[in-house]
């Protein structure tokens, strides 16, 4: 009797157990569901404004006219010292240059497949010299487009809203002040080079083109001086009238 009770019991309790074993999974797949969407959802990185976009196209410009310049000298200069510059500045635009492709892609950002013309002139340049001229060109070409490009790159970085694009422009402002320096440490850079307007900036950036807000601002100020300029004719003319 002892062992039918015992086999009763245990019946009993399995039973219940099967039973409580889906209620209980139950319960705890809903408490993680409940978890789940009370968690924040990932922050967005913030807006991208056209400064932003113009930095990007800025780097890729740079990107596509200095490394192949970093291997040229590599290839023809005449120390060891320049050849190891070029190498090193090449290296890191090649890094700089997978960045902003996966930037481009993250934020839509379409980026120049080729040099500006300006640059393939500069590079025409560099490539026509050789022996010590060609090292010349070379320091000086690249130390004038860092110089300028230095300016955009640290305004990105005090002024972004985007903190991907900050973390980046931060990548660039070091790789930009560390190329400055390996130049310069060739003793081959003029002082006019340290100043000159060598800049990847052009006419195709978004910087020099005039936005559609831009465009409505200036034809509601070009309204407001026309109704301006009608008041005032009109004040005129009506004194005029009295004083005749």
């Amino acid at each position: 009797m002892l062992r039918g009770v015992v086999r009763s019991t245990t019946a009993v309790v399995l039973a219940v157990l099967g039973a409580a074993g889906p209620a209980a999974g139950i319960v705890f797949a809903s408490q993680q569901a409940a978890q789940a969407s009370t968690q924040p959802a990932p922050a967005s990185p913030g807006p991208l404004d056209s400064l932003d976009r113009e930095f990007l196209t800025v780097i890729r410009f740079a990107n596509l006219w200095e490394i192949p310049m970093g291997q040229l000298i590599q290839q023809r200069g005449t120390t060891q010292k320049v050849k190891d510059v070029g190498a090193e500045i090449s290296s890191d635009h090649k890094k700089l240059n997978v960045a902003i492709e996966e930037l481009a892609a993250k934020f839509d950002v379409q980026l120049p497949d080729k040099p500006t013309s300006q640059q393939q002139a500069w590079m025409a340049e560099i490539s026509s010299k050789s022996g010590k001229e060609l090292e010349q060109a070379f320091a000086n070409r690249l130390r004038g487009a860092h110089g300028t490009v230095f300016g955009l790159v640290a305004q990105v970085r005090a002024g972004t809203r985007n903190e991907v694009i900050r973390a980046f422009a931060q990548q660039a402002n070091d790789v930009v002040m560390k190329h400055m320096t390996l130049l310069e440490s060739t003793g081959l850079v003029e002082p006019a080079a340290m100043f000159a307007e060598a800049s990847a900036r052009t006419t195709a950036n978004p910087e020099n083109r005039l936005s559609r807000g831009d465009i409505v601002l200036a034809g509601v100020l070009g309204l407001a001086m026309l109704v301006a300029t009608l008041a005032f004719v009109r004040t005129f003319s009506a004194r005029g009238s009295v004083q005749r």
